[in-house]
Parts: structure tokens; sequence; C-alpha cells
């Protein structure tokens, strides 16, 4: 599998429920999250997204679309972090 194929699918690093909150607060800083989750999941997938989202980060000094680049970036890594925290939180649950 690829890393589009894990956004495409919203296959996302499970995380135990105490840290979902921790990786969901580090994707503010775009990709952090995502790559120290999968890091500590042995997500291989995922591990590719996060270095893509930081390496995304560098590209927003480019004059006029690096802004727009950014700020997507910044939006999808929220949106990531909390399906993290999310799928986190319904592990969690289900396995009470």
């Amino acid at each position: 599998m690829s890393f589009i194929t894990a956004i495409r699918d919203q296959r996302n690093p499970r995380v135990p429920p105490e840290k979902g909150i921790v990786y969901f607060m580090l994707n503010i800083i775009p990709g952090l999250g995502t790559l120290l989750a999968a890091i500590a999941t042995d997500d291989a997938d995922n591990w590719a997204l996060g270095i893509v989202q930081l390496c995304l980060i560098f590209v927003s000094w480019v004059p006029i679309v690096g802004p727009i680049i950014l700020l997507c970036n910044w939006g999808f890594s929220i949106y990531w972090g909390f399906l993290i925290f999310a799928e986190s939180q319904f592990l969690g649950l289900s396995a009470c």
C-alpha cells in the first residue's frame, strides 16, 4: 500500500486512547503528530505522509502559492490529527 491509499481510505495510525489527544495537539505543526504516531505504531504509510506534510512546510516560502499550500497543509494536518484522536477514542470505548 502507499500513503496515497492511506489518505483515500482515511486509514490513520491506531493509538491508545490516552495518547490520541497528544498526537492531535502535535499535529498543529503539520505532520509532526502523524509522523510520531506512525513511528509509535510502525505504520509505514502514515510515516511517509508525516514526512510529506513536514516537507510541505518548506514550500511555504515560495511566493504566491506558498501560503496557500501551507494553509491547505495545515488544515489537512489538523483534520488528520482529529481522525487519529477520534479513532483512538472509538477504540478505547469498543474495548470496554
